[in-house]
């Protein structure tokens, strides 16, 4: 099926909650790029320089789903390019693929994650025996991809 078996007839709210998904990949990509909270005030400096307005509340509303949903093309259109560097498309059509430079950055992040796990787990587990550890990474790797152990 096309759009990754996704249908392409989306409820207002369905539409909400993907733009919000979308929002909030890009800020996790974004802060762990910069290694810093992504704020507003930096979102709204990024567009205006690019003569494109955003509001607080309208800020909200995209990165949280709730609110009216945001469908000002120019203002996705900004918001994709000039504060993420993505493709329009992922926020302009909420039908559209995930960009493989997206998908790779996000899977990137999550293998960063991941260790960030590993190595808290290792510093606070002293000397425990390395079956014990080899159990815990192994129910740590489960859980992250999504597994029952």
């Amino acid at each position: 099926m096309a759009n990754g078996g996704r249908s392409v007839f989306l409820t207002q709210q369905q539409k909400k909650e993907r733009l919000a998904d979308r929002m909030g990949i890009l800020v996790d990509i974004w802060e762990s790029d910069n290694n810093a909270a992504l704020t507003y005030n930096h979102v709204e400096e990024s567009l205006s320089a690019n003569g494109i307005h955003l509001s607080r509340t309208r800020w909200s509303y995209l990165i949280n789903g709730t609110g009216s949903l945001v469908t000002d093309q120019e203002l996705l259109k900004g918001v994709a390019e000039f504060v993420f560097g993505v493709p329009a498309s992922y926020l302009v059509d909420l039908n559209s693929e995930t960009p493989p430079e997206v998908e790779a950055r996000m899977e990137f992040l999550v293998q960063m994650r991941k260790l960030k796990v590993k190595n808290f787990a290792a510093r606070n587990l002293g000397a425990t025996s390395p079956e014990t550890l080899r159990m815990i990474t192994r129910i740590i790797d489960s859980s992250m991809n999504g597994e029952d152990e």
